[in-house]
C-alpha cells in the first residue's frame, strides 16, 4: 500500500513538474498554473489545457518592447 502512495506522489509530482515547464515555455503565469497541477486528479485537466493553449510569449515581449502604459490616441 505503501509504494501505491509514493507511486501516485511521483506521478503527481512529475505532472505539476510539466505544468509549470509548459507555463513557463508558453508565457502563462507559472506559480496559478504550478498551483493548480498540484491539485490531484484536476492536475491532468490543467496538464491537457496547457498543452492546447497557444504561445502568448510574443505578445508579452510586444508590450514590453511598445511602452503599453502610454497613452494611446484615440
Amino acid at each position: 500500500m505503501t509504494q501505491l502512495i509514493v507511486l501516485l506522489l511521483v506521478v503527481n509530482l512529475g505532472i505539476t513538474y510539466q505544468c509549470y515547464r509548459y507555463a513557463e515555455r508558453k508565457g502563462y503565469p507559472v506559480t496559478t498554473f504550478t498551483c493548480l497541477g498540484l491539485v490531484p486528479y484536476f492536475n491532468l485537466v490543467v496538464w491537457v489545457y496547457l498543452l492546447f493553449l497557444p504561445d502568448i510569449t510574443p505578445f508579452n515581449k510586444q508590450f514590453e518592447y511598445e511602452g503599453h502604459n502610454e497613452k494611446q490616441p484615440l
